[in-house]
């Protein structure tokens, strides 16, 4: 399966980027977090900022609890901003982030990347 996203260290944060044709499967999934939780332990770093476009597939209910779950497994206290093109707030969205936050994971969905990066880094601060 050929990787369809990126992770670049940034200084403060590391930066992942979904490419057009990333697809919220159990497979990538797990790609993509294990990604993240090795980029962050090599960087010692804690904020993550994902942008990119909202992913064609529409996980179901039981996908976005185990995501949360596992984002929850990357790092203590993990700041984890979703910058994503057309992003419309939804229930499963809010699920992600109630899973997610009752685990410790600060987590927030954006529009504008100058408003994820300034969250972030609110974060570091912290």
């Amino acid at each position: 399966m050929p990787k369809t996203f990126q992770i670049e260290h940034c200084g403060d944060y590391i930066s992942v980027k979904l490419g057009a044709d990333y697809e919220v499967s159990p497979a990538q999934e797990e790609e993509f977090w294990t990604s993240v939780q090795n980029a962050c332990k090599q960087y010692d770093c804690r904020c993550v900022l994902v942008e990119g476009y909202v992913p064609k597939r529409e996980p179901d209910a039981s996908e976005i609890v185990q995501s949360g779950v596992r984002a929850a497994t990357v790092v203590p206290n993990l700041w984890f901003a979703l910058c994503l093109e057309n992003f419309v707030p939804s229930e499963l969205s809010d699920l992600f982030k109630t899973i997610a936050r009752s685990r410790g994971v600060h987590v927030k969905f954006f529009t504008n990347r100058e408003q994820s990066l300034k969250w972030l880094r609110s974060g570091v601060a912290e």
